[in-house]
């Protein structure tokens, strides 16, 4: 099996995560989002899988109103678009960036060669999935107590 130059990038990346993160490497996957824009739609499909560079983006859900609620925010390093690809469904949420935002977007083939090279992604993955349990489970906690009038 012949591995392409790309393919040492994303080995690399594998290894090393976020330190491994090159001009050369964001050339080829990254992307930049000016605030307020949305990188993904829910109800959308899609399989990439988003690692966040640098800046802030909002996980949000859109109300019947047609505003959307800040579900969650993300920073440097975290992951999001995961569950589109392991569970093969639609966008569960909207993300929108807060500030400007430097991605890298992989498809799922890319991510899944990170993956095999560096099992630690399996723990972001994990954990961020861990931090999204928890944020419902607060919701739903608040909800009933009386804190908030959404669950």
């Amino acid at each position: 099996m012949k591995i392409e130059n790309h393919d040492y990038d994303l080995i690399k990346l594998g290894f090393e995560g976020e330190q491994a993160i090159t001009q050369q490497l964001f050339f080829k996957y990254g992307k930049t989002y000016e605030p307020k824009k949305i990188i993904v739609r829910e109800g959308d499909s899609g399989k990439e899988v988003y690692i966040i560079i640098s800046g802030m983006v909002l996980v949000t859900e859109r109300q019947i109103s047609g505003q959307y609620r800040v579900l969650n925010r993300l920073g440097p390093g975290e992951i999001f678009g995961e569950m589109a690809l392991l569970e093969n469904e639609l966008r569960s949420a909207t993300l929108i960036a807060a500030t400007d935002v430097k991605l890298l977007v992989l498809a799922p083939e890319q991510f899944e060669r990170i993956f095999q090279t560096h099992p630690r992604w399996a723990f972001k993955i994990i954990g961020a999935l861990c931090r999204r349990i928890q944020s419902a489970f607060t919701q739903i906690s608040n909800y009933y107590s009386g804190k908030s009038d959404v669950p």
